[in-house]
């Protein structure tokens, strides 16, 4: 009996072991690459700076956005003419460049969350757009393709290389990846357009914008702001989308991540 009672009390331990290990790893972020992570939480932001809690790239508010309960703890609100400016390290020049990810949740306070210079365009969400590099922002000049991904050289995908805009209060994932010679589009971790891309990337330096560029701000919210300097692919993009996001401990010299499970955030 007592054999018996050791038995299944081992099994309960295992069991939850499992419970546990799985639960963390449906909230792992990947982080191979990871250069730049804004989490927008309320604890990141002191006075006018927001911290880069992986690559040191902090960025300075400018306007009036405000804190508010984001799709993972907090999140910044911005109104089209309000932004958080970075002046962007080394890392984060992709001149040259082959390979890049950037992505975002953004909730739109309307059917058109743009104040722009051109009517209905263009909201940046976040974007090397006075850099002349790139820029995933709203474009509601483009029916069903609205929210954007614009890269240099050329500007190619400007016009309708984008998916359909969400339903107003809405959380949705963004995520816009070149990979060589293609560029890719995600929404909430699926795969909704891709074309060729004719690079490498151009670009003027690192300078990144949340929020707002100079041809126009987004209106809405927006959370969990990460730059890759590789391409992820489709799993590892669905991997973000369904993670909790990661708290960051410390970081190295050498730029290197360190994280700690016990402060994973838990998605509201």
């Amino acid at each position: 009996m007592k054999a018996l009672l050791k038995m299944s009390h081992l099994s309960i331990v295992i069991g939850l072991t499992i419970i546990l290990i799985c639960g963390f790893a449906q909230a792992e972020m990947f982080t191979d690459g990871l250069v730049a992570y804004w989490s927008l939480d309320a604890d990141t932001i002191s006075g006018e700076n927001v911290t880069d809690l992986v690559g040191g790239n902090d960025g300075i508010i400018v306007g009036s956005p405000v804190s508010v309960d984001g799709k993972i703890n907090g999140a910044m609100e911005f109104d089209g003419e309000s932004s958080v400016d970075i002046e962007g390290t080394e890392a984060l020049n992709f001149n040259g460049k082959d390979q890049m990810t950037v992505a975002a949740w953004a909730r739109p306070a309307s059917d058109v969350p743009v104040v722009g210079v051109v009517e209905g365009c263009c909201g940046s969400v976040v974007a090397q757009r006075d850099a002349n590099s790139w820029a995933l922002r709203f474009d509601g000049r483009n029916p069903g393709n609205e929210f954007e991904f614009i890269i240099c050289p050329g500007w190619q995908g400007d016009g309708g290389f984008g998916a359909p805009k969400p339903a107003a209060g809405e959380w949705h994932y963004l995520t816009a990846v070149i990979n060589v010679d293609m560029m890719q589009l995600y929404l909430d971790g699926e795969l909704v357009m891709e074309d060729v891309y004719e690079g490498p990337i151009a670009s003027d330096g690192p300078e990144t914008e949340i929020g707002h560029a100079s041809d126009g701000g987004f209106v809405g919210a927006i959370d969990e702001v990460v730059i890759y300097n590789k391409a992820l692919s489709g799993n590892e993009v669905k991997q973000n989308y369904q993670a909790d996001g990661l708290v960051v401990s410390s970081v190295s010299d050498a730029g290197k991540l360190t994280s700690t499970w016990g402060e994973l955030k838990i998605s509201k």
